[in-house]
């Protein structure tokens, strides 16, 4: 296609350096920031400071770091480079206060970046970590629901957004969800304009300031995502789920009593709606659950262990918590149940510790549910065995319940606006493309209406949210790190490597996704001496397109990318 936009154009507004200045503050921090960002990844840019300048721009994409203060002729000009098609990057404040400094409010932002300012975090202490989505055009780079520390300094706190698309919230180490709570701090949309040409922007709603205490490599990878997408250049990634999915679901039943009739009506429910849960069951039980946990085997629902007994592995010897392990196995055996070799581990009340997670690893068990803090993100994590320990069958996968549990959210309150809080944290999980494991006791108190409306819930998304049982997700886990993949340049196109590790053909439906250098733009590919049978490409939406590799051989494979343009729709 060719026509990506070629540079950044950063912007030193005078008005701004001066207000700056005038508190004591070094003029020039914020442009020195994205400068040394710039030059690392080799963007090509031009540092301009004037107002006839920012009037003669024609392309390409306009960067205004915390530019406070603009004046009416900058404002304008900053609307019209948008009108002839430019893309836009502003940080925190901008154009807030107008000549001589005066406070304006809002009405800037709202009206040329197609965000509204609804508040600061100043009055939330606890949100002090930026929570970026996964799989998003401009934040593809880090995982779901990666936690992002910042500091609180005074006056400098970050913008809550709202716009049409969201890549990142502030939010508190647990990242709980307040129904009706702003936490949107990155924003990006793509508009047409009255002229006909469509404009791509980015908001990032705090200062620059923050990037001097945070994970720097963190934030960078924000802001070269977002100037990769303003530029209008292709980048791939692997989705993180299988296709067509965009999220994970998994209900994980904590069987702490044994499993009864009721049980057997709760699972049908779940099933009616297409879903398997994963049934953690504590062996001192099994021969009294037995008859019932094998009619939910049968209906294709999994069986993990819950441990021994319903006490703690937390602080014990490595010889003790091995032995209860050994003892856990063979009470299961002993009842009859047949699990799978690699069958899943759910720590009884969450306690566990690195001791427990060694074991689990010497004894090869095929994946745990751990603790929200064992991984800053919100996806599995693979655990890779001591030098002395014998390689496993499978890799051990860890999947973090970076969710709170039902009966937690439901103890205590009104049961509808308990419901509502549920729902709303489990659709920010869903658009940050995140793992939700979902825990829920087999002896639990959940009103049915309540359970109704989650099921409802449920179904309305199957199309792209993967209802699928703890193993599964840790078997695509092992089957999603065996790829990797490479964009690059050629002289005649763009081109897709794919390597596929391991002595199998892919199994599952892997997707690369691919940024569109237009919206709506189209992607074909060529291969080179690949046979297109294990392709497919896909939509995923007005700005990406999804390459579906399916049964792909194990060895390195290429492809020719192109990319065709929208066709123009009648006005």
């Amino acid at each position: 296609m060719g026509n990506w936009l070629p540079e950044v154009h950063l912007y030193a507004s005078p008005a701004t350096q001066a207000y700056f200045a005038s508190g004591g503050l070094d003029a020039r921090a914020n442009l020195r920031i994205w400068e040394a960002l710039l030059r690392k990844y080799k963007i090509p840019f031009k540092t301009i400071n004037s107002a006839e300048r920012l009037e003669a721009l024609a392309s390409g994409v306009l960067l205004l770091p915390s530019a406070v203060v603009l004046t009416q002729r900058e404002k304008q000009a900053v609307v019209n480079f948008r009108a002839k098609g430019g893309s836009i990057l502003a940080t925190w404040l901008t154009g807030v206060r107008g000549e001589n400094a005066a406070w304006l409010g809002f009405d800037f932002m709202e009206r040329a970046l197609d965000i509204k300012v609804v508040g600061t975090t100043q009055a939330n202490d606890d949100d002090n970590f930026m929570i970026p989505h996964g799989d998003s055009p401009v934040t593809h780079h880090l995982p779901a629901g990666q936690r992002i520390w910042t500091e609180r300094p005074k006056e400098w706190y970050p913008l809550l957004l709202e716009g049409r698309n969201t890549a990142a919230h502030m939010m508190d180490w647990s990242r709980n969800f307040i129904a009706g709570k702003p936490t949107s701090t990155v924003i990006f949309d793509e508009r047409r304009q009255h002229t006909g040409a469509m404009s791509r922007s980015v908001v990032l709603g705090y200062p620059e300031r923050l990037w001097l205490a945070a994970d720097r490599k963190l934030l960078d990878a924000i802001a070269y995502d977002a100037l990769e997408w303003l530029l209008r250049r292709p980048s791939a990634y692997v989705s993180a789920w299988p296709h067509p999915h965009t999220s994970a679901f998994v209900l994980a039943i904590e069987a702490t009593d044994i499993i009864v009739d009721n049980d057997l009506t709760f699972a049908k429910s779940y099933e009616d709606i297409g879903g398997r849960a994963t049934y953690f069951a504590l062996s001192e039980l099994a021969p009294m659950s037995a008859p019932m946990l094998k009619t939910l085997q049968d209906r294709g629902h999994e069986l993990g262990y819950l441990g021994d007994k319903f006490s703690g592995f937390k602080n014990q010897t490595s010889a003790t918590q091995a032995k209860r392990l050994d003892v856990m196995r063979k009470d299961f055996k002993d009842a009859g149940l047949k699990l799978a070799v690699d069958a899943g581990f759910k720590p009884p009340m969450d306690s566990y510790d690195k001791t427990t997670e060694k074991v689990l690893s010497e004894r090869q068990f095929g994946h745990y549910i751990a603790f929200m803090g064992t991984v800053e993100a919100r996806l599995p994590f693979m655990v890779l065995p001591d030098q002395a320990t014998p390689p496993p069958i499978k890799a051990t996968v860890v999947l973090p319940g970076t969710m709170s549990s039902i009966d937690e959210i439901m103890e205590g309150g009104d049961p509808d606006r308990a419901n509502r809080t549920f729902l709303g944290e489990l659709d920010m999980a869903e658009k940050m493309a995140a793992l939700s494991v979902v825990r829920m006791s087999n002896q639990s108190f959940l009103p049915l209406e309540q359970w109704t409306e989650i099921l409802k819930h449920l179904k309305a998304r199957r199309d792209h949210m993967w209802l699928a049982t703890s193993a599964q997700v840790a078997d695509w886990w092992r089957e999603r790190e065996r790829v990797d993949i490479k964009l690059e340049s050629s002289p005649t196109a763009l081109q897709l490597s794919v390597t596929v590790k391991g002595s199998t053909p892919l199994e599952q439906p892997v997707s690369v996704w691919i940024n569109l250098p237009e919206s709506g733009a189209s992607l074909r590919i060529s291969p080179n001496g690949q046979a297109k049978s294990s392709l497919k490409i896909d939509t995923v939406d007005a700005w990406r397109a999804a390459v579906v590799l399916t049964g792909l051989a194990p060895g390195i494979h290429s492809w020719q990318i192109h990319f065709d343009r929208p066709v123009a729709k009648n006005k």
